[in-house]
């Protein structure tokens, strides 16, 4: 498939590109993951769009000196299931490469999701990145050149922002690449504003499957921050539950909306179950 999701039907167009010598070797040495178990993993084109775009952001972010603002960052919608730790993965790895970068913080909103993020790590490649069990850590983490990839909860990262022994801490001036696993979430309170303030060199990146646009948007909390494009910046990359389901990435489903007849007439119950993809079934009881 092309950048858009299409694919693409031109077999000998296709050839002529994919196997061209730069794109073959770009893909090889840039875009594949031998994991500790020795399984070559070979990220889709979805995977690798969305990995570039980020890069090229940071590049470009770094060049015209806009880091620390909205417009170095986006965010990524990639549906659940799509391999969202894969790409985060390969995205923190070679950003970590990058010689402006100072650190790559990958931050997720749950202490399990800590151990779940770095167990996943680990398996594309071990010891790669580097969690904590507490502030304490973390600080030394982030103060150790050699911890190129830190995984950590926001909760700890706004811990560490906000104690006094910390202001004025180098690694607030240093090129730090921060990206949020799940941006949909709790990331749009206080201490993704206290993260953005403290840091003064950022890029600021979201991976999720479910954005928040205006339509969908609460109706309490910072008005500046409504949005996951408020938050995080403009859309890098699209991979939805439609894309999905036509490549046959995610199991389709169908939606049933009946009327039981013990039920009051007109409260419909739903279920949703596999089924033929995109098909939405509506039965009704007489």
């Amino acid at each position: 498939a092309d950048a858009q999701n299409k694919p693409i039907t031109d077999l000998t167009a296709f050839a002529k590109t994919f196997f061209a010598k730069h794109s073959l070797l770009n893909v090889l040495t840039k875009y594949c993951v031998l994991t500790v178990d020795r399984m070559l993993l070979v990220m889709r084109p979805y995977q690798i769009v969305a990995t570039e775009r980020i890069l090229q952001r940071i590049d470009i972010a770094t060049n015209y000196k806009k880091l620390g603002t909205i417009e170095a960052g986006g965010y990524v919608w990639h549906t659940t299931g799509s391999g969202k730790t894969l790409t985060s993965f390969k995205t923190a790895q070679l950003a970590s490469r990058l010689p402006s970068v100072d650190k790559v913080v990958f931050v997720v909103d749950r202490k399990d999701l800590d151990y779940q993020t770095m167990r996943e790590y680990d398996r594309f490649e071990k010891g790669a990145a580097n969690s904590n069990t507490s502030t304490a850590v973390l600080k030394k983490q982030l103060e150790d050149p050699q911890a190129r990839i830190i995984i950590t909860t926001i909760q700890k990262l706004s811990t560490f922002i906000g104690s006094p022994a910390n202001k004025g801490h180098a690694i607030f001036d240093g090129h730090v690449v921060l990206i949020f696993d799940e941006c949909h979430r709790s990331q749009f309170g206080d201490m993704h504003t206290s993260i953005t303030r403290a840091f003064k060199r950022y890029n600021l990146f979201g991976f999720t499957g479910t954005p928040i646009f205006t339509a969908n948007m609460g109706s309490g909390g910072n008005p500046q921050l409504k949005t996951t494009e408020q938050a995080f910046g403009e859309k890098l990359h699209t991979y939805t539950i439609v894309d999905a389901i036509t490549d046959k990435n995610v199991l389709p489903f169908r939606i049933d909306t009946s009327t039981p007849s013990s039920c009051p007439r007109g409260s419909p119950t739903s279920r949703s179950r596999p089924s033929t993809p995109r098909r939405r079934c509506w039965s009704r009881c007489a």
